[in-house]
């Protein structure tokens, strides 16, 4: 497993939490998890920037997946598919450095590994539709 893979499970872990918790500052998570031996090998820097991305987003990345929800409410999801997806969504439209298939792939992975078995197909469905969007946006427009 590599490291930036091991910093997505950490941010994962984080906003899940912050998510249950009903936490306005995911970040004050940050410490506590990375030290436990989960969060050992994670890369603190991508952590920090997926989990204040994510957060400083949020009501955007919940529109977005919202759009691309079929049949589905944001609210009615399980916490760890919603953390997930913005995870996802905040890769696919506002991080310039990872490429789309990468961050497509990543939020699936993550979905095999934390989620029930139908959980991957899901998340891959949603982000493909989130995906779609961006690259049906006007160039210029958006993220």
């Amino acid at each position: 497993m590599g490291a930036r893979h091991k910093s997505r499970q950490a941010a994962l872990a984080i906003l899940y939490q912050a998510d249950i918790r009903g936490e306005q500052n995911p970040l004050s998570l940050l410490d506590v998890y990375l030290e436990t031996a989960e969060g050992k090998g994670a890369q603190r820097e991508f952590v920090e920037n997926i989990v204040m991305g994510v957060t400083i987003r949020m009501g955007e990345i919940d529109d977005i997946i919202r759009r691309s929800l079929v049949k589905w409410e944001l609210e009615r999801l399980g916490y760890m598919e919603r953390a997930i997806l913005r995870i996802g969504a905040y890769e696919l439209m506002f991080d310039p450095l990872t490429p789309g298939p990468v961050a497509l792939n990543e939020a699936v992975e993550l979905a095999k590994d934390f989620c029930d078995k139908d959980s991957a197909a899901f998340v891959n469905g949603v982000l493909d539709n989130v995906l779609k969007e961006k690259n049906s946006a006007p160039e210029g427009a958006g993220a």
